[in-house]
């Protein structure tokens, strides 16, 4: 009998990714139909939970492929002694997708994670709550924090976008001017595609902090512009 012959790492990574980039437009089609508080990002992830249950679900039902359910709020944890902190428990992203590695060598390489990170997108609330400028700040630049290390040792992580207010242009303006104005560089987020309410984008970066250097980052922006005037 012949070796099993591995597909390369990074054709499994993009797999990966493109399964749960589907997973996540879907459930977030859902969403935007759904009548769910928009008060407080926390509420709209945890209100999207269910659904991701939902769609993971029935993958499995409709193909037999079986689907993990995204991890909610789960820590990073610890995979080498060099990353303990004490007992103190690591950042959380919103979501978590892993991807067992066949080819990994080390405990290190054995499971890469996909992040997701969830911000709402609109008019600033305050002068010190200035949405599109977190996006910015409390997300994208996660993907390069020592102190958060999203998407450390993947080659992709996912940012959801809940627009409660403007338009996606509108925002993805905002969005340029805050990348450059916080990292000295344009943000190079360009358009993909529109899915009814769901909008994607796709950014390249080159990481300064984390590893590997190059680094991509998927947009999914919904609209819930609708549960906001209800609100």
């Amino acid at each position: 009998m012949g070796r099993r012959i591995l597909a390369p790492l990074n054709t499994l990574w993009e797999r990966h990714e493109r399964l749960y980039t589907e997973v996540f437009v879907c459930a977030l089609l859902r969403l935007a139909r759904s009548t769910c508080d928009v008060s407080h990002e926390n509420i709209i992830s945890e209100a999207l939970c269910p659904i991701l249950a939902e769609v993971c679900f029935e993958e499995w039902v409709a193909t037999g492929r079986e689907v993990r359910t995204p991890d909610w709020e789960k820590p990073i944890q610890p995979v080498s002694a060099s990353e303990l902190r004490g007992g103190k428990a690591g950042k959380r992203p919103d979501f978590t997708c892993k991807l067992i590695n066949p080819q990994a060598s080390s405990a290190e390489e054995y499971e890469l994670q996909l992040h997701i990170e969830c911000k709402r997108l609109g008019k600033p609330v305050s002068s010190k709550w200035i949405f599109n400028e977190n996006y910015v700040v409390e997300g994208i630049l996660r993907f390069d924090s020592n102190e958060h290390e999203y998407g450390k040792c993947a080659m992709s992580g996912i940012m959801v976008g809940y627009i409660v207010s403007m338009t996606a242009n509108e925002i993805l303006s905002d969005i340029e001017y805050y990348h450059q104005k916080h990292l000295s560089k344009p943000a190079n987020i360009i358009y993909q595609s529109n899915i009814n309410k769901v909008s994607q984008y796709r950014q390249r970066m080159k990481r300064q902090h984390i590893k590997p250097v190059i680094f991509d980052i998927v947009h999914l922006w919904v609209d819930l512009n609708r549960q906001s005037s209800l609100k």
